[in-house]
């Protein structure tokens, strides 16, 4: 089921790009650049001795702007292996130090398409569909096709703002079965996009995604990412970026149970944490 979901997922990006091929967001104030373009940001911390740790971070976004429409696809992947903490074979006067292998211990990977079509100079439609996965949240598999309308505020050079809201559908998989919860529901959707150029070589953007479901008020997610990008040249640039993923009504997962004197006695179902951030700094490489 799950090869089949990803080859669904594949053939429907496939089938969006050469859909939008021969269509042509809003007619803005000051003429925008046409055609393709993309923006590529990578990140790596490696530590070794005392401290076992490699992350790699990688996203990628690539558009296609049209005279009235816009493609963008949108890829997000963390993964992060850590080394278990030493431990020792042995006696207490002749003993071996074991230092264990690295082991995959965060996994975080996003898949997001969307296409745009101007209605009039101010209003837009929107269809998309996304893919993610982080196992730390219990996620395994999250689908969200989503269709609406929107608002174009702001669209300049060196300001824009939109923003969107319509119907999604939720197909989820959480590594803990959960009765409480639906793994599939029709919801409401709700984002921004904004950007302000600050000065010449400075540029902020906010995204905020908003997520409900119509059978459960209590079952909603919202994912905002906050970031700012100094140029170094036409091509390259610093980024920093911070995220915030908050679930509102999030995974379980088994935890051990100890007693009051440290025995452990058995293991209990608790749910996740609801908020999850995640702080960035990259290379953008953009062409």
């Amino acid at each position: 089921m799950e090869k089949r979901q990803h080859l669904l997922l594949v053939a429907f990006l496939g089938l969006a790009c050469l859909g939008t091929a021969s269509s042509g967001v809003a007619q803005e104030e000051e003429e925008q650049e046409l055609g393709i373009t993309n923006s590529t940001e990578l990140s790596l911390v490696v530590t070794d001795g005392n401290s076992n740790v490699e992350t790699l971070g990688f996203k990628n976004t690539f558009r296609n702007h049209w005279e009235k429409a816009r493609y963008s696809l949108r890829l997000e992947a963390v993964r992060s292996n850590t080394g278990d903490d030493r431990f020792a074979i042995g006696s207490p006067d002749d003993f071996v130090v074991v230092v264990p292998e690295k082991t995959l211990d965060v996994e975080n990977y996003l898949i997001d398409n969307r296409y745009d079509r101007q209605i009039t100079e101010r209003f837009f439609w929107n269809v998309g569909l996304s893919w993610d996965r982080n196992k730390d949240a219990g996620i395994l598999n999250r689908y969200v096709g989503f269709a609406g309308v929107g608002n174009i505020w702001w669209d300049r050079d060196d300001l824009k703002f939109n923003t969107s809201y319509g119907l999604s559908h939720t197909d989820r998989e959480e590594e803990d079965p959960d009765p409480e919860k639906d793994d599939r529901f029709a919801g409401f959707r709700f984002s921004w996009q904004y950007l302000n150029q600050w000065g010449k070589n400075t540029t902020y953007e906010n995204d905020w995604m908003f997520n409900t479901n119509f059978s459960d008020p209590n079952d909603w997610t919202s994912n905002m990412t906050n970031s700012v990008a100094v140029s170094i040249n036409s091509r390259l640039a610093l980024k920093v970026s911070l995220q915030w993923l908050f679930n509102n009504f999030p995974a379980l997962e088994e935890i051990d149970l100890f007693d009051e004197q440290g025995n452990e006695i058995g293991t209990v179902r608790a749910r996740k944490e609801k908020l999850d951030t995640i702080f960035s700094t990259s290379l953008v490489i953009n062409f």
